[in-house]
Order: C-alpha cells, then structure tokens, then sequence
C-alpha cells in the first residue's frame, strides 16, 4: 500500500517541501530510501526500525521504498524520520488516519523519542505556504514553530505520541503564543526596520558596561560613532590596552532589532540549531570565531550547506580578535559580504545565497610581539616583521573598514583616578537616537550602506565641505571607496551632534579616524 506524507528539510536558510512517498509491496523484506538522500537520511532505515520495534509497532517484514520527492534535489539531515515511520505505519495499515491531513517534522530516536532538528521555523513556513494546516513536531520545538501565522502546530514527545495525532487529527492544544508574526520571507533584511523597543535594554545584555573602560577617550568615541553608522571599525593597540574589553561593550550598545530584521535574526538562528528558540531574537547578534576558523566556518558550506560565521552575525557584529592570525583565504572572503550583504555558497550539484548583512569590528596587535611603536618598551619583533605582520591584511580589505581607532597603554593612575566615565545605557541611548535619525531618511538605511547618490543628498555638502572632501582625500591618498566612506562617518557624526548638514569639523573629524598616523600611535594616555 501507498502512503504520502508530507515534510520539509533544511537547505541553507530555506526550508523545501518534500513529499515522503512510503510503499510497502510483498517481496522479500528490504528498506530502500531513494531521491538523493545524505548519508544521514540513509541512516534513518535503522532509526526508524528501533523506533518502530520499541514503540510498540511492528516493523513490516516487507519490501519498503521510499521515495523522497522532488527526486531531483538532495535532501539533507534527519527530518524526515518522523514521516518515514508514520508512512511505515500507513502503508501496512497499522494505523488508520484521521480527516485532516497533517505535516511532519522530526528525528527519531531508536527507542522511539521525537527529536527537535535545526531549521524548524523556516519548514514550517514552506508547509504553511503550500497550504498545509497542521504540522506534528517534537515538543521541545513547539513555540519555535508557533511564530509562523497559519498553521497549528501540535507537539509530540514520541512516535506514540505523534501516531495518536494521526489517528484523531487532534492533540493538546497549547496556549495561544503571546505574539506572532507572519513569516513571509526567510531570509528578509532590513536597515529601516525601527528598533522594537526604544532604547529600552541598554547595559543589560551579556558582558560588561562601557563605564569599564577607562582612560580610552578616543576608543570610546570612535566606538559610538561606528555603533551608530554601522561602519567597520579596527582596533589597534599592545596587550592589555583594553581593545577586547571594548569589543565586548557592544551588546549592551546595540538597540533591540526591530521585527524584519529580529525575524531574518531568527530563521538564521534556527538553521544554525542556536535552539531552544521561544520567540523573535530582539538582540543583534555578536559572533566572535577564534583565529583557527576555517573558510567554510566562516563562509558556509559544508555538507549540510550550513551558514558560516558572518551569516550568522547576520542583523549584528562580528568581531575577528587578533585579525591579522585569521588565514588569508579567511580574510579575503570578508570582502564581497562587507559590499553586497551576501554571499553565494555553491558546492558540487548545489548552491545557495546566505545573508551577511554584519558590521566588522576587528582588533589587532601591531606587530607580533605587540610592542612596535610603543616609547615605553621596545618591539622584540626582527627587523620588517612588523611591517610583513600588518600586511596581512590587505589593501582592499583595509578600504572596507572605515575606522581606525589607536588603544595607546594607559597609565595605571587613570585606572584607579577620577570618576567613572558614561556608562552603556547613556551611550547605548545616543547610538539608538543617531540611528532613528538615518532610519528615517528616505533612504531608510544606516549611514554605512549608504552609497552614490543616496549618500550625497544626504550629506547636504556646501561648496566649503566639497572642497574639504577633496583636499581630505588627495592627503590620504583615497580610492573612490575610501572617499565615499569618509562621508558616510561624517554623516554619522553629523547625525551624533544632532546636525542637518556635514561641516568641515565633522569632515576632519572622520579623517582623523582613517588618518595613517593614527593607526599605530602609542603615546601613553594619563
């Protein structure tokens, strides 16, 4: 007898329809998956025999084919378990079905529990976009497949569980979510999205309160400029400076992301198994990969097509300490991502576009010893090794990043002396103002995507400010890219002081940020 039970797996960041066509025909007993299923779709054949056997069911002494459709994409993961059973159990009449037709999305274990599996909200949105109105899922994943509008999930703990479904085509009902939203696109982005909340949650996310670090007035400055831009920052200074400690500031900085945003937040958060997820992921990622990563961690890829690091700093930061140790095939895949926003993975007979809409915030040491430069303790490093360490990163990767900022050693006086400095909730309330300020420009996008005309007509440049710019990037010698970024930092700057035009004082302002003589000054700071 036939049976069809409809399903989903995991591709990149979207979910596919499958259809699990399960046949059991007399003949000699075998279990047969077809439809260019992974290796460990393969393996389902033994999962779902223990299940079956342990749960109570008879598994058929039969010929058992399963077609996996579409037979033409690969299917990856174990997703479908759940569904193989229940067509097991269908096509040897075992179990009768209920009226209503219902979807199924779980692993199995071989003593018959029901597995959550990454990826649960975006195939429970495919399933509600062909139409489907019921989805059975393992109960550990029922408030992750709740945010989709549409479609009633039922939670299961095991196989009996999900077979009682089937027959009634009920199961307990849970408690309406307290919000839910639409799922229309997975992997939507969005700049002018509003921050949900305000500038409520300042200083109490994870790691510390910005009235930490003391003594880096300039740090802290180019900081909340970055923050507020959305512009990539580079921090450069000797051990201890404080340059990780700012870095790790930045949670408590970030406002709430608003809901298209905190929804493409979420789908990536669920594909990459960042589970359990109960609700929409209001706080901007901050994603920090020690230096060994590999290009596939940081890209994507994979067997599974799996997202990579700055995908999954996808809406938030990504900080890369001691940059220049990340290997240089590493490095270079940054550029692309840093430009459009994306990046296309393809592998033999497969390919995806992962978003990668992530702000880089780095930080490096000057020269493998970390001394190059500093007037208090000589550089150990032989002769041109510093100069070789910071050409590891290169030219174009370096007009990518719009500040740099200098983390001179401060003096122990300045640590122990003096009050406090603003803290990240004073801070934090200054970037969220700053960004409400671009989000609600007809661009509708923060200073650092902005580019061509879009950044000139916001820039509201006069003949003085032009000729400012030009002599600017004749000093630095800029590249096209190099020049538009310094307007885009002036702009944020402008935004920070609450003015409607960019001044020449906003212009050298943002120049001294990309100045040369700034990236390895090491004067002490008292």
């Amino acid at each position: 007898m036939l049976a069809i039970v409809p399903s989903a797996t995991l591709h990149g960041l979207e979910g596919r329809f499958i259809r699990v066509e399960v046949d059991v025909a007399p003949g000699l007993p075998g279990f047969t998956i077809v439809g260019l299923a992974d290796a460990a779709l393969q393996e389902a054949r033994e999962r779902v025999r223990g299940a079956l056997r342990n749960a109570g069911f008879v598994h058929p002494p039969r010929r058992i084919t399963v077609n996996l459709a579409p037979a033409d994409q690969r299917k990856a993961g174990a997703s479908l378990d759940l569904a193989m059973a229940v067509g097991i159990l269908l096509g040897s009449e075992q179990v009768t079905p209920g009226p209503a037709r219902l979807a199924l999305i779980g692993e199995l274990s071989l003593g018959g529990e029901v597995r959550s599996v990454p990826g649960v909200l975006p195939m429970v949105a495919v399933l509600a976009r062909r139409g489907l109105r019921r989805v059975v899922v393992a109960a550990a994943a029922t408030d992750e497949a709740r945010l989709v509008e549409g479609i009633e999930v039922i939670g299961v703990e095991t196989l009996t569980d999900a077979v009682a479904a089937i027959r009634t085509s009920r199961a307990r009902r849970v408690p309406p979510a307290p919000r839910r939203i639409e799922l229309v696109e997975a992997t939507a982005q969005s700049d002018g999205d509003p921050p949900a909340d305000g500038v409520a949650g300042f200083g109490r996310a994870s790691g510390p309160d910005l009235c930490e670090v003391r003594g880096q007035v300039e740090a802290r400055r180019g900081l909340e400029i970055a923050l507020a831009g959305g512009h990539g920052l580079l921090l450069i200074g000797p051990p201890g400076s404080g340059k990780t400690l700012l870095a790790r500031t930045i949670p408590g900085l970030l406002p709430p992301l608003g809901d298209a945003a905190a929804l493409a937040a979420t789908v990536v958060a669920s594909a990459a198994g960042e589970g359990p997820i109960a609700e929409l992921r209001r706080r901007p990622p901050f994603r920090s990969p020690h230096h060994t990563i590999s290009y596939a961690g940081m890209v994507g890829g994979g067997p599974n097509m799996s997202p990579g690091e700055i995908t999954r700093a996808d809406q938030g930061v990504l900080f890369l300490d001691e940059l220049p140790e990340f290997g240089r095939d590493v490095l270079e895949a940054l550029r692309q991502p840093l430009e459009e926003g994306r990046v296309a993975v393809s592998r033999v007979g497969r390919a995806t576009v992962f978003p990668a809409r992530f702000q880089l915030v780095a930080a490096m040491d000057p020269c493998p010893c970390g001394f190059a430069g500093n007037s208090e303790r000589a550089c150990t490093c032989p002769v041109l090794v510093p100069d070789r360490y910071q050409r590891r990163i290169s030219g174009p990767l370096r007009d990518r990043i719009d500040l740099w900022i200098s983390m001179p050693r401060v003096a122990p006086l300045a640590l122990v002396r003096g009050p406090d400095p603003e803290g990240s909730a004073v801070v934090g309330a200054r970037i969220a103002a700053a960004r409400a300020i671009a989000l609600g420009r007809p661009s509708a996008a923060l200073n650092g995507r902005l580019s061509g005309r879009a950044l000139r007509e916001t820039c509201v440049l006069d003949r003085g400010t032009e000729r400012r710019i030009v002599a600017l990037a004749d000093l630095e010698r800029a590249s096209g890219r190099g020049t538009e970024r310094l307007l885009r930092v002036a702009r944020t700057i402008a935004d920070l002081a609450g003015s409607f035009a960019v001044t020449e004082a906003h212009l050298d302002e943002a120049a001294w940020f990309r100045s040369a003589d700034m990236r390895l000054a090491a004067a002490e700071v008292v």
